[in-house]
């Protein structure tokens, strides 16, 4: 691993830690709250891009992908890379475009649940 590698982990790990910290704070309110409106929904949408934009280059990375699986499997080559070269990017590509899909279909659904929920609103 380079020092480059390293450097980019220390960069991604807080920014990962901290954006599961306001993920959970996030639906903590929502629980807590029991409606969901239309600046949670703002908010999840914020949530969403900024962990697709830490994510995307993360993934995008193939050195730093490739270390990451290796240290998963500690090192085992064999077993943590059954994929190289070309077959490794577009299993990376196909990563970025998973979830580019689910955080769209969830800020869709977040902001149609605060439509239905202020319709609820004013039939009450």
């Amino acid at each position: 691993m380079t020092g480059s590698d390293e450097f980019a982990l220390t960069l991604y790990i807080p920014i990962i830690i901290l954006l599961t910290v306001v993920e959970i704070m996030l639906g903590a309110y929502e629980t807590t709250e029991g409606m969901w409106n239309k600046k949670l929904a703002a908010g999840k949408f914020l949530l969403n891009m900024a962990w697709t934009s830490t994510l995307i280059p993360l993934l995008l990375d193939i050195h730093l992908f490739t270390f990451m699986i290796e240290s998963l499997y500690e090192g085992r080559r064999n077993v943590a890379s059954p994929l190289t070269g070309i077959g490794l990017l577009w299993f990376s590509r196909l990563l970025v475009f998973l979830i580019i899909l689910v955080n769209t279909i969830d800020v869709y659904q977040s902001f149609r649940t605060a439509e239905i929920s202020s319709m609820d609103e004013e039939v009450l």
